[in-house]
């Protein structure tokens, strides 16, 4: 087995957990040796549609720009058929598609059944998808069903990242054949960690959407505040309700960052005493808990989805379920700094002996190749 083809819905620089699962995963198997094909769509419509260099071949499938920020739809033009072209040059061995919910998954899907390629699924989730409209949350739960149904057609393995992604494949009647972790590379040697005792710093890293528990996050911190001087929250990343929150915000000491690139994001972490994530977010294994474990921050966090398979409550963390349990578990981290510690400590250790990538990546190959051999 020398090349592998992996689809996704979008890649680097848009933002996402899928995205930086792919870039690593690329980057790992670039290392142990293997040729490395990123099929994607070309969201920013910039129509640079292959590129390749001496590791990885970039290819960028045209799209329409309706809904090309949640669901890309291919345009099957004269420019999609190069693409398919250029795939037909490469010897491929295996193909990854991540996700059952983006029509490139099943292009890559499709592409394996008819070229006798084994395909191997990677689910990201652990529940249905959510604009916390209830409406059109029913009609796109009917979307990843119909989708998800064709898509079974033409997939050989299915794996998720984390134990939860897999239960939630069950809901789908799809029995997965194994965990790959969302993981991660210790980064921090390359970074200052310096955590100021005087000035205690509150870090949500993610995309700024309601459903990621930001709001409630605002609201403890703007609570809390009224009792503690020393305190400061700082909230990287986009999204819908970033323009509403700096506007409404009269709070000083909450400082909006934007999208950040990842070494401004990590000089943050490398400050940051405590990080939240009380998501209600349909989470696989959320990348954010990971970095900032590895950045040897205390983490609060919801039982959503994978946290619970990182986060031990009150050993490596707080697990909250609602905005009076954020307070409390705040209110607690600022006033025992020993705990603090503890707690980072303990999540650091358990981060690189369980989602570090050189070794997940040697999990996925053994099963690559298993299913390779099997296939054959």
């Amino acid at each position: 087995m020398k090349t592998i083809a992996i689809f996704s819905g979008y890649h680097l620089p848009h933002l996402g957990g899928i995205e930086r699962y792919t870039d690593n995963l690329s980057k790992e198997l670039v290392k142990k040796g293997y040729k490395v094909i990123i099929i994607s769509s070309d969201y920013q419509f910039n129509r640079e549609y292959i590129k390749e260099t001496e590791d990885i071949t970039f290819l960028k499938i045209p799209v329409y720009k309706l809904f090309v920020s949640r669901y890309p739809i291919p345009k099957l033009n004269r420019n999609y058929k190069k693409i398919i072209e250029k795939l037909n040059e490469f010897k491929i061995d295996a193909i990854i598609v991540n996700t059952r919910f983006h029509l490139t998954s099943l292009v890559g899907a499709k592409y394996g059944n008819k070229n006798k390629i084994p395909v191997f699924l990677i689910e990201h989730c652990s529940q249905h998808l959510t604009v916390d409209n209830k409406v059109l949350d029913y009609f796109g739960s009917i979307y990843e069903h119909c989708l998800t149904s064709y898509v079974k057609r033409f997939v050989d393995y299915y794996y998720g990242v984390s134990k939860e992604a897999c239960n939630w494949q069950k809901h789908f009647k799809i029995n997965s054949d194994g965990v790959w972790y969302n993981s991660i590379k210790d980064f921090s040697k390359n970074y200052k960690i310096k955590k100021d005792g005087r000035k205690i710093n509150i870090l949500y890293a993610g995309r700024i959407l309601k459903q990621k528990g930001i709001i409630e996050l605002v609201n403890s911190f703007n609570e809390l505040t009224s009792d503690y001087n020393n305190i400061y929250l700082h909230i990287a990343g986009d999204g819908n309700l970033l323009e509403t929150l700096k506007s409404e915000n009269k709070n000083k000491n909450i400082n909006f960052y934007g999208k950040l690139n990842f070494k401004d994001l990590c000089n943050l972490y490398a400050k940051t005493d405590i990080f939240v994530y009380a998501t209600n977010w349909p989470e696989g294994l959320p990348t954010g808990i990971l970095e900032a474990g590895i950045m040897d921050c205390a983490v609060i966090s919801s039982p959503q989805g994978g946290n619970k398979e990182i986060i031990e409550d009150n050993k490596n963390g707080i697990m909250i379920n609602d905005q009076n349990e954020l307070t409390e578990a705040l209110k607690k981290l600022i006033d025992n700094p020993d705990i603090r510690l503890q707690y980072a400590n303990n999540l650091k250790k358990k981060v690189l002996n369980n989602f570090e990538w050189s070794k997940t990546s040697e999990r996925i190959l053994k099963d690559l190749k298993k299913g390779v051999k099997e296939y054959e």
